[in-house]
């Protein structure tokens, strides 16, 4: 199967205060490339509402992700404040990872990924899977099993490596 996982959880201890997910996810970078430069941010979410809101990461390094890593994030973004806001889950990204920046989508050419895509007309997100052949700043081209598809890059919501059982 792959690697499992690992997880650190910690719960927030007063109010939260609503900040756009774009802005924490810039925050979030932030901190981590000054205390942390050899951290990979893949993913920042935001879940849950009021004092019951979990900003929820997930992390890579060149070593690889294990507890104290998530420790040293999880204390990166408590030193900054975050912990004032929300509650911290950092993960690693196990056998499936999400796909964040171009440098990622680039890393995964050759590999089966799934995104969620932005409709034009109603605006509903859909699932386009297939193999990365190509990335630019502009858009990505996944060979999907009815042909190619170019998916301009300001339209994927997210992205993640998927993997392949051989049946």
């Amino acid at each position: 199967m792959g690697a499992k996982p690992t997880f650190l959880l910690l719960k927030k201890e007063s109010k939260a205060v609503v900040v756009a997910q774009s802005d924490v996810e810039r925050e979030v970078e932030r901190i981590l490339a000054g205390s942390l430069p050899n951290v990979d941010l893949r993913e920042v979410v935001v879940v849950g509402a009021g004092d019951d809101r979990m900003l929820r990461l997930v992390v890579d390094h060149p070593d690889g992700v294990d507890h104290e890593l998530c420790v040293a994030v999880t204390h990166a973004l408590d030193q900054a404040g975050l912990r004032d806001r929300y509650g911290i889950e950092v993960s690693s990204p196990g056998p499936e990872p999400p796909l964040r920046t171009l440098e990622h989508y680039t890393a995964a050419i050759g590999s089966h990924v799934t995104l969620g895509v932005k409709g034009d007309e109603d605006r509903r997100t859909r699932s386009v899977s297939g193999v990365l052949t190509a990335v630019s700043d502009e858009r990505v081209t996944i060979m999907a099993p009815d042909g190619e598809r170019q998916i301009a890059v300001p339209k994927i919501q997210r992205g993640k490596v998927v993997e392949r059982s051989e049946a």
